[in-house]
């Protein structure tokens, strides 16, 4: 392994700016001098063994990639995205999306570790024809078909079950940022999604659908990100993953399920249908629309009339009051969700994974481990 302090000045110097930080805020994050980061980004100092460690921490990467020069970059996709979205994403959440990818490492080792592999082989969609939105549909059949959903079949929980489709789900705030979505194709650790959790409930779900027809139809692309303003767009590929989430969420055997023509200009019939199918409400008139079940004047209308619908449910908060509800809703900000939690103290359960990688794995203090066991309805021992 070759070592030198250009290489590593290079390597820290595109980290930083990649994340859009100041030297004066990795100084006061990581505890590490300005003076002292400047020298290692000038070449003129030699890192000493914390010096890396930290670092490595706070950009979330791995520490043989910066002290290797001959390394290749397992992040180089992220490292993209983030140099190309410099202009939409602020600094705090390129750091939250590096610890989201910090995050689907951590869960391929935990399912390397805990020899799970997975139920059933991963689906697989051959584009054809030159029809984009065509594409989509087709594409989204085919998926719920390989869930082995009822053709009228609701989807309950879409995070999860895309999960169980191979690709590695989670949810972050991205609150400073007008990112819904974004996925990156990771070398190592396969298909990622990042869905922006400071948006309403629904649209988090459509986003993830969304992203979800970015992996299986756009697997040959390093990244896609998708924001509020990509509704309009006249991107192609977005389109197509459009048509894909509103096909998979919203097939035209449900809304034909769920009422007639007559019954769907109720506004009425239009809250009740979003709430049960968990979608927004202009999300099930572009449906509507699209399905020929009304027209654009009676989505105008609908539109116009502000329908609200009731409190939306939070699976993973079920049960939680208080106290509880309140940390699991912070521990929820960072990204953790129930499987990937189950799977990490499984694996320090059976000394395959130490308390301090544990506590990496979940993104918390030592100290704060038992009480995030119980929340999430484990513990760290065998009883």
């Amino acid at each position: 392994m070759a070592f030198t302090a250009q290489r590593f000045a290079g390597k820290l110097r595109n980290l930083r700016e990649s994340f859009g930080n100041s030297l004066t805020e990795v100084a006061s994050a990581t505890g590490i001098g300005t003076q002292a980061l400047q020298a290692l980004e000038s070449g003129t100092a030699t890192p000493t063994g914390d010096e890396v460690l930290i670092l490595a921490d706070y950009f979330k990467r791995e520490f043989p990639w910066l002290i290797d020069d001959d390394a290749v970059d397992p992040d180089e996709n992220m490292t993209l995205l983030l140099r190309s979205e410099g202009g939409r994403l602020a600094a705090a959440d390129r750091h939250a999306i590096a610890e989201f990818l910090h995050l689907c490492k951590s869960q391929a080792l935990l399912e390397e570790l805990l020899e799970i592999r997975p139920a059933v082989a991963e689906f697989k969609f051959l584009v054809k024809g030159g029809y984009f939105k065509g594409q989509g549909i087709d594409c989204a059949q085919a998926f719920r078909k390989w869930h082995q959903l009822p053709v009228n079949g609701i989807v309950p929980d879409i995070f999860d079950w895309l999960r169980g489709a191979g690709l590695r789900v989670f949810r972050r705030p991205l609150p400073n940022s007008p990112i819904s979505g974004l996925f990156v194709r990771h070398p190592e650790v396969g298909k990622c999604i990042l869905i922006n959790a400071s948006e309403d409930l629904y649209r988090q779900r459509f986003s993830a659908a969304h992203e979800a027809g970015h992996a299986l139809l756009d697997a040959d692309k390093e990244f896609n990100v998708s924001s509020q303003a990509d509704d309009g767009s006249i991107d192609r590929t977005e389109i197509r993953a459009n048509s894909f989430a509103s096909a998979f969420l919203m097939p035209p055997e449900i809304l034909k399920m769920l009422g007639t023509q007559d019954q769907w200009l109720r506004p009425e019939k239009i809250v009740d249908a979003a709430d049960r199918l968990s979608v927004t409400i202009p999300a099930l008139l572009s449906a509507l629309v699209r399905d020929k079940i009304i027209d654009e004047a009676a989505r105008f209308n609908l539109r116009n009339m502000r329908l609200r619908l009731p409190e939306k449910r939070e699976p993973e908060l079920d049960g939680l009051t208080g106290r509880q509800l309140d940390r699991k809703k912070a521990l929820l900000a960072t990204g953790l969700h129930s499987k990937y939690v189950q799977q990490a103290f499984e694996a320090h359960r059976q000394g395959l994974i130490s308390s301090a990688k544990l506590a990496e794995m979940l993104l918390v203090d030592p100290s704060e481990v038992v009480e995030l066991a119980s929340l999430f309805g484990t513990s760290l021992h065998h009883g």
